[in-house]
């Protein structure tokens, strides 16, 4: 039976872009791409390599977790998980996606095929103050938008400022509002204005990537400076968090509190998820952004809880949540979250809010 490491090198063969360096590198250890038979539903058989056939536009996504059987999980069975908005009968499909995957060097990997429903950007709307991470907030100028003030963080290594921590596509117009632009709590969809609900100011944001195909991005992540006394570390309900944890495994139990659906809980089911979603890329169109190295969760949110801070049951921040579906949740990771912004979450022993 393929072991983890197995499962991680091949999505990581499938979703790199031909002749990248993760290629190159496992081309060195003598594991390569190879072509696949696709079964068509039309009486013939389709050859696609590996690469290609994942962009069909039936796949919502990719992954590693535990293979489904009657309805429940195969505990220990990992399998790679293709992930669908919905499961159609065979006579309606194009393709079917192939049982098991061939690579020289690895041993056979099965696949296993789940719906999840349509992945969308995903709210407390009350004005609070001070603010508190877990109700709504906003671009003071963008009224079609609502998104979730997920967590105070700091600069690495700094005491201030401080900074609320939510998505780029919740509080920077997906990376093309300006810098300085007004972040209101609550939000402006949820009646918020400036100057009076102004609590802070946009500061920098990570830029997608849009690729036709490839994953390679990471976060959906923002950070606005705080105004003085403007807001409070302790999340809704849940408190300050008490620290970091990078250990993420599936199975763990993980919690929020958002803008739209307030306090909820989940179960981590993939912790290798590959996902393409859809943003505005500044010309007035909607461009393809593939994410990597994201987390796929049970059921815990709805549109507006974007940039909701993710806590598992010890309080420690896991994650940054991101989008979902109507039966999943998809989240980023804390750490790639802090890498790329070279920020620390505010914890009850960096206290100075």
């Amino acid at each position: 039976m393929p072991e983890e490491s197995h499962l991680e090198k091949a999505l990581a063969i499938m979703t790199s872009p031909s002749g990248s360096q993760i290629q190159r590198q496992l081309a060195r250890e003598g594991i390569r791409l190879i072509r696949s038979a696709i079964k068509s539903t039309r009486g013939r058989s389709i050859m696609y390599e590996i690469a290609e056939w994942i962009y069909h536009g039936g796949i919502n996504g990719l992954g590693i977790g535990e293979r489904m059987a009657a309805g429940s999980r195969v505990r220990g069975d990992l399998v790679v998980k293709v992930y669908v908005e919905k499961k159609l009968p065979k006579r309606k499909l194009d393709f079917v996606v192939p049982e098991k995957i061939e690579f020289e060097g690895l041993p056979t990997i099965r696949t296993d095929v789940e719906q999840i429903g349509k992945v969308e950007l995903h709210s407390n709307i009350a004005r609070v103050r001070p603010a508190p991470p877990g109700f709504s907030i906003g671009l003071a100028d963008e009224a079609q938008v609502a998104g979730t003030f997920g967590l105070v963080v700091r600069k690495k290594g700094t005491e201030g400022p401080l900074y609320l921590l939510s998505n780029s596509h919740a509080i920077a117009a997906s990376g093309f509002a300006k810098k300085g632009s007004k972040i209101v709590q609550p939000g402006a969809y949820d009646g918020g204005k400036a100057p009076n609900d102004t609590i802070a100011a946009l500061s920098e944001w990570i830029p997608f990537q849009f690729t036709d195909k490839s994953f390679p991005n990471t976060v959906d992540c923002a950070i606005a400076e705080l105004e003085d006394g403007a807001a409070t570390a302790a999340i809704a309900e849940l408190g300050v968090p008490k620290g970091v944890n990078l250990d993420l495994k599936r199975g763990m139990e993980i919690r929020k509190m958002g803008r739209t659906t307030t306090f909820s809980v989940a179960l981590v089911k993939d912790i290798h998820l590959r996902v393409p979603s859809t943003y505005p890329d500044g010309n007035g169109k909607l461009g393809r952004v593939g994410f990597s190295d994201v987390v796929l969760t049970s059921f815990y949110t709805s549109g507006g809880d974007s940039g909701s801070g993710v806590l598992d049951t010890g309080n420690n921040v896991v994650g940054l949540h991101m989008a979902g579906s109507p039966v999943v949740g998809i989240f980023c990771k804390i750490g790639n979250v802090m890498d790329a912004l070279g920020i620390e979450v505010v914890t009850q022993q960096m206290t100075g809010t």
